[in-house]
């Protein structure tokens, strides 16, 4: 994620005066992969970003092989705070992306919504 530069993207930060979003969203980041690798033995659990998500209204819960505790709740929310927004599996790409809180809210929204054509779905 690092790399020589002074300005920060999706990809990377800057290397040498990261800000303090650009720490909390990297620290976010491998939070959540860190999670689903040792709970799952997963890089990145499918649906893994809707599932911390809910865990953060919801409060602890097992996971996997593991249990997210109340300490690694307040730690996300903090960072999501932080950072400014959340990560999400780009399925076509294949990798994590940060999103804006705002464009998260509305993936999540999205997500909600019924399917046309499957009902109670």
């Amino acid at each position: 994620m690092w790399r020589n530069s002074k300005s920060a993207d999706n990809n990377s930060m800057s290397y040498e005066e990261p800000t303090h979003e650009e720490l909390a969203k990297d620290t976010l980041g491998r939070m959540m992969a860190d999670l689903s690798e040792d709970c799952w033995c997963a890089v990145w659990l499918r649906d893994l970003e809707f599932t911390l998500w809910e865990t953060l209204t919801a409060g602890g819960r097992d996971f996997g092989w593991g249990r997210i505790e109340e300490r690694d709740i307040t730690r996300m929310k903090n960072l999501h705070e932080r950072a400014g927004g959340w990560w999400i599996w780009v399925k076509g790409e294949d990798c994590q992306r940060f999103v804006t809180t705002e464009e998260w809210l509305q993936i999540l929204a999205r997500k909600k919504e019924p399917q046309a054509g499957c009902p109670g779905v």
